[in-house]
């Protein structure tokens, strides 16, 4: 559906979009990306560019880096291609939201009038991208609306390198979804098409379960659910807990689930800092989760708790949508697809033959699912699968550039013979280095772009990391990045190119690896093919091996807490030098601290 502003259709009439602007905005997690004649050029989040964590503000740095890598001007574009459809959905936002009100009156009027109030938003869209046109608004391109579940739809089910015939969505909440669930019919040519199954509507959403125990414990909803997810693995059973959960979160036999809003505030489950839990639902979930000590094992029970809820609701979804459509072959997008663990324990429960989840399956990704909505709908011949599944995405810099940078900061810096060789042989010598190489990832990992690195043999390289260098969490895991062929030899896959999920690791990994295995025997890898985009990530852990005979590297984020991963040269040198880092690879050159005399 489009917001008024209809095709320019003198101009469009029997010729293709060839430039699709795809937008994430006026929300949380805003990113852009280019589709130039069908193919995916360049995509980016706002906050690694305006270097603001979870920023809110419109994406106009982003906007302006596709552009300048896809070589066009903003007036160049055919279309823009935006990731949420209030006014096209109302009728159904209006209903679902009303078909709550006799669970929670109050709250439920008010979320209405919430909702109601968005409808403004494709008004405040055209105002934002004025801005790039110089406030021309006539001179925008079309805008079209695509409902929030079709985006995270398309991202999921137009980039899996196999042919799904099924596809679950999971987020916070879409314009009035939180849960949808498709059943896709293949056809020849690879059009297809989707069916809604069913869907369950805001707030009986999985992701506000987990957001309201993240906030409850302590953290951010909708930015830290991955540190609860991280702590439960220090938890156990506790059969008290499990039945104030059950009350929660009902799990039915037909694997349907319900979330009882008797326990929440439903007008602030939806990025407001207020408490998502009401009175009852904090006496619900009682506890002291922090003290002197920091956490407590009433705060591990509770996480571990939420997890397994959450883990057992999706399972339980997945076999419902199995035992009605015979699908095997399954996408997954949406927020709450970014918990590593339930992905890794579905996956394990052979419910389904192949399980996909997409690049950035969160709500930055579906800038690029808005844009592939559109160019499939628009009937795109050319659209191509090929990137859709490459997370180097983002911007990159020269070897000159990085050197002016370098030489403005006085750094004491050489240039390196192999800095793949050179920065193997340090790790293996116990030292931890920041490695920056190639274009940015899209997306909430490091994947070899952008990473701090270190030996994987000593299980010390963990606690040096989290204190010295990202100042976080101690109980957090750190990913390996493995040669995909070495893969199965140290865990339970054999495939997962962006750490979409944890899986067993095995007694090689314990023997060898320790750095990499969490408390719970688990790891979430990245296999590194041999033809990976950052190629000297992958000549890196192939030197690393043949010094050590290990095939894998400890992989985290290039960041220190509450800052984004790095993205210039420039922010990488303030981390390094604000950070516990012993060494900087970047580009061709090798930094040490201190400067130059």
């Amino acid at each position: 559906m489009m917001d008024g502003n209809a095709l320019r259709s003198s101009e469009r009439r029997g010729r293709p979009l060839r430039a699709v602007l795809g937008l994430a905005a006026l929300g949380h997690d805003p990113a852009v990306c280019l589709f130039l004649d069908g193919v995916l050029v360049a995509a980016v989040e706002e906050e690694r560019l305006n270097r603001q964590r979870r920023t809110e503000a419109f994406p106009h740095r982003a906007i302006a880096f596709v552009l300048a890598k896809g070589g066009i001007a903003f007036r160049d574009l055919d279309a823009i291609a935006y990731y949420w459809d209030d006014r096209g959905m109302l009728p159904a936002v209006v209903g679902r939201t009303l078909a709550h009100l006799p669970e929670h009156p109050g709250g439920m009027l008010r979320l209405l009038g919430d909702r109601l109030g968005s409808y403004w938003g494709p008004t405040v869209l055209r105002e934002r991208l004025a801005a790039h046109c110089d406030g021309d608004f006539k001179a925008l391109p079309p805008i079209h609306c695509i409902a929030h579940h079709e985006a995270h739809l398309a991202a999921a089910w137009l980039s899996a390198p196999f042919e799904p015939d099924a596809a679950l969505i999971l987020d916070g909440r879409g314009e009035y979804a939180a849960t949808s669930v498709y059943r896709i019919n293949p056809a020849s040519g690879g059009r297809g098409s989707a069916s809604l199954l069913e869907d369950y509507a805001f707030p009986n959403s999985l992701g506000v379960f987990f957001g309201a125990l993240t906030q409850h414990l302590g953290y951010r909803a909708l930015s830290d659910e991955y540190k609860v997810m991280g702590l439960a693995s220090y938890g156990a059973p506790d059969a008290a807990m499990q039945q104030r959960m059950a009350q929660f979160l009902a799990l039915y036999p037909d694997g349907r689930y319900r979330l009882s809003l008797r326990y929440l505030h439903p007008e602030r489950c939806s990025g407001s800092p207020l408490s998502w839990l009401n009175a009852a639902g904090k006496a619900l979930f009682p506890g002291r989760f922090q003290d002197e000590n920091g956490l407590t094992d009433e705060a591990r029970a509770l996480a571990y708790a939420t997890q397994e809820r959450l883990e057992v609701a999706m399972t339980g979804l997945v076999r419902r949508l199995v035992q009605r459509t015979g699908a095997r072959r399954l996408v997954l997008a949406g927020g709450v697809t970014m918990n590593a663990c339930a992905i890794g324990r579905l996956r394990a429960s052979g419910l389904v033959e192949q399980v996909y989840v997409p690049l950035a399956p969160a709500d930055s990704g579906a800038c690029i699912g808005a844009a592939l909505a559109l160019l499939r709908r628009d009937g795109a011949a050319q659209l191509s699968r090929e990137g859709l599944d490459n997370p180097y995405q983002g911007p990159s810099y020269s070897e000159q550039q990085i050197e002016q940078v370098l030489q403005h900061a006085r750094w004491s810096y050489r240039r390196a013979e192999d800095p793949a060789v050179e920065a193997a042989r340090e790790l293996a010598a116990g030292r931890i280095i920041g490695w920056f190489d190639g274009r940015m990832e899209f997306g909430e990992r490091a994947l070899g772009a952008r990473s701090i690195l270190g030996d994987p043999r000593d299980a010390a390289t963990r606690d040096r990391i989290n204190a010295l260098v990202k100042r976080r969490e101690s109980y957090r895991p750190f990913a390996p990045s493995i040669l995909e062929e070495d893969a199965p030899e140290y865990f339970e896959i054999t495939r997962s190119r962006r750490m979409s999920e944890i899986v067993r690791v095995k007694d090689v990994a314990r023997e060898r690896a320790p750095a990499v295995v969490h408390v719970d025997g688990t790891a979430r890898p990245q296999t590194v093919p041999r033809d990976v985009p950052v190629a000297s990530f992958r000549r890196l852990i192939e030197a690393f091996k043949e010094l050590t005979g290990v095939p894998l590297v400890v992989n985290t984020s290039f960041n220190v807490r509450d800052e984004p991963i790095v993205c210039s040269p420039e922010d990488a040198l303030r981390c390094y030098a604000a950070s516990g880092l012993e060494r900087l690879y970047i580009g061709p050159y090798v930094v040490s601290k201190g400067v130059e005399t």
